[in-house]
């Protein structure tokens, strides 16, 4: 059986390791790479790590997503789609090894080598895109964004790109630098002012679209008080359990309620991987750490204590990009 490097969850909520694991076949329906980057979710990934999803089972288990590399193997199906040696960027199951096995439904070629490190990054864009599709964001709207993680970073952006004037608030200094040179139109300091207060202060009356994007509980009132008459709340953030808010305030401003789910269907993915490789979607500012696969284990490992909240992105480096 052929083995290979991987970054394991081996105890809930406490710890990975660099480890050995079999090395995935293609079947008809999928190919394999051989794996260049694959970046890191603070948010669902760690969701995962810390036992409150159960999508990989019980730990030893490779946890990420998303990852980009060179095609080494393709799958019947796959044939005359994909050769050995494209360049791709796939949603997977267990991102953070040396080779991950794809379906082909979720692989996506590229177009240069320079790609690979941000578009192992597609994921949290193409949550926003399709949240935003949903939503109907368009020329001119004011949308405002409760949380500035990886996800609402993108949704701003791409709100920008729409044409719309785009509002953020976070408590993170470095997300707020971000944001504000990156991301927003205004971004607030929910550290040291009220969020929906200072909102109400240019909006008295709301503004168009809103979305919780942290997938904290406490953000929905607020959230959805910043929406204005007949607007529109798009519930962004993912929520283990039961999500709970205030009936009567989305009830007498009679919002629309978006519930977004996934990636979106593969134009979507494919409209966000164009505007990245082209760098009209730049999400390079937004990768605040690159580390090589040996180092890995130690910098994940920060992950399960509050110093996560030192990140924005991370992309890990399984080989040298040719």
């Amino acid at each position: 059986m052929l083995t290979m490097k991987a970054l394991a969850v081996t105890e809930i909520g406490k710890r990975a390791e660099l480890i050995e694991m079999p090395r995935p076949e293609a079947d008809d329906n999928s190919i394999v790479i051989k794996t260049v980057y694959s970046g890191v979710s603070i948010g669902t990934e760690m969701w995962i790590a810390e036992g409150r999803r159960s999508d990989y089972g019980d730990p030893p288990f490779i946890n990420g997503y998303q990852a980009s590399g060179h095609v080494v193997e393709v799958g019947a199906n796959g044939v005359g789609q994909y050769q050995i040696g494209d360049l791709v960027t796939v949603f997977c199951s267990g991102a953070h090894a040396e080779y991950v096995k794809a379906s082909l439904w979720m692989v996506h070629k590229l177009s240069k080598v320079e790609s690979l490190k941000v578009c192992s990054m597609f994921v949290q864009p193409s949550v926003a895109a399709n949240a935003w599709n949903m939503a109907g964001v368009n020329m001119g709207d004011v949308v405002y964004i409760a949380g500035q993680g990886l996800i609402g970073q993108c949704a701003a952006m791409i709100a920008r790109l729409r044409g719309a004037y785009v509002i953020a608030s976070d408590i993170s200094a470095d997300r707020i630098r971000r944001s504000q040179e990156y991301c927003t139109d205004w971004t607030i300091d929910a550290s040291k002012e009220n969020a929906l207060d200072e909102l109400k202060k240019h909006y008295p009356n709301g503004v168009d679209i809103t979305a919780e994007s942290s997938g904290f509980e406490a953000l929905l009132d607020d959230t959805m008080s910043a929406t204005r008459n007949k607007g529109t709340f798009v519930f962004l953030g993912w929520y283990p359990d039961r999500a709970s808010f205030y009936f009567n305030t989305p009830h007498s401003k009679q919002l629309n309620a978006i519930f977004p789910c996934f990636i979106g269907e593969r134009p979507v993915r494919e409209g966000v991987i164009r505007l990245m490789e082209s760098g009209t979607l730049n999400m390079l500012p937004l990768i605040s750490h690159e580390v090589s696969w040996d180092e890995s284990e130690g910098v994940y490992n920060t992950l399960f204590t509050k110093q996560r909240n030192e990140y924005n992105g991370i992309v890990i480096r399984w080989e040298q990009p040719l």
